[in-house]
């Protein structure tokens, strides 16, 4: 177990990066017993997103950790301060050019979801994320047909689809291919499912066209491309175009590899 140390410079430098703080957001400025635990306090709440960031910086560019990476305990801040080439005391950022990180936090304080959380209307983000993924899919093929069936076009008075297609992100289903749900992006006409990429996954979305057995992957307004589905009909094939309707989910190949 760590031993209570007196403050020092460290310790210095959080208690007044937490009086900044206190003083943009107007809050209440907490009193605490030591420099020592505050600067514990945000080494433990950093350490997720350093450990992210050591994660990203290798696939990034191929450096390999160092071998005294995988250490336990916030002794591990060190080895991924130098891994990722950040000084090992970080709050001495806060103290280079004042000027310019003074204004950040200044910043930081005044966006409207740090208000939200202040007003506990919002929670904070926390770390590890969860990884994110497609959504599942049922085995038998037949069950998405069934699902796509009972689809009505949202603009159309109730009419059936033609070609309902699933969001595989969220799961939402959509009119593909289809004037009818057009809508107005950034002065162009685009289909539904370009549209919904912009809400769901800033402009890039994979959708299963239902009715062709078909995998949808767009990029833009202006970029797309098929990708043979995750189910196998009785043959191992897959069945592009429904000329088979026997298909289920291929042992091999999940959603989720997309």
């Amino acid at each position: 177990m760590e031993q209570e140390c007196p403050d020092g410079e460290e310790e210095q430098m959080a208690l007044a990066l937490y009086r900044t703080v206190c003083q943009c957001t107007g809050s209440t400025v907490k009193k605490w017993s030591s420099g020592w635990h505050l600067c514990r306090a945000i080494k433990t709440a950093m350490l997720p997103f350093l450990r992210c960031s050591a994660l990203f910086f290798h696939y990034l560019n191929g450096v390999p950790a160092p071998t005294e990476l995988p250490v336990s305990g916030l002794s591990q801040i060190d080895h991924l301060c130098s891994f990722l080439s950040l000084p090992s005391n970080l709050l001495s950022i806060f103290q280079q050019n004042p000027q310019v990180t003074d204004a950040l936090i200044n910043s930081w304080c005044k966006h409207k979801d740090v208000r939200l959380f202040l007003d506990a209307e919002r929670t904070a983000i926390s770390y590890p994320r969860e990884s994110n993924k497609l959504i599942d899919l049922p085995e038998d093929y037949s069950s998405l047909i069934n699902q796509a069936s009972n689809f009505s076009c949202p603009k159309s008075g109730g009419d059936k689809s033609r070609a309902p297609t699933l969001c595989l992100v969220c799961g939402a289903m959509l009119c593909s291919q289809s004037y009818c749900c057009q809508t107005d992006l950034e002065g162009d006409d685009v289909g539904a499912c370009t549209a919904h990429t912009y809400t769901c996954g800033s402009g890039m979305g994979i959708f299963l066209r239902v009715r062709e057995c078909q995998v949808l992957f767009l990029a833009g307004k202006t970029k797309g491309c098929f990708y043979p589905p995750p189910y196998l009909d009785d043959y191992g094939e897959t069945d592009q175009g429904l000329r088979y309707v026997r298909c289920r989910m291929s042992s091999c190949t999940s959603a989720n590899v997309f």
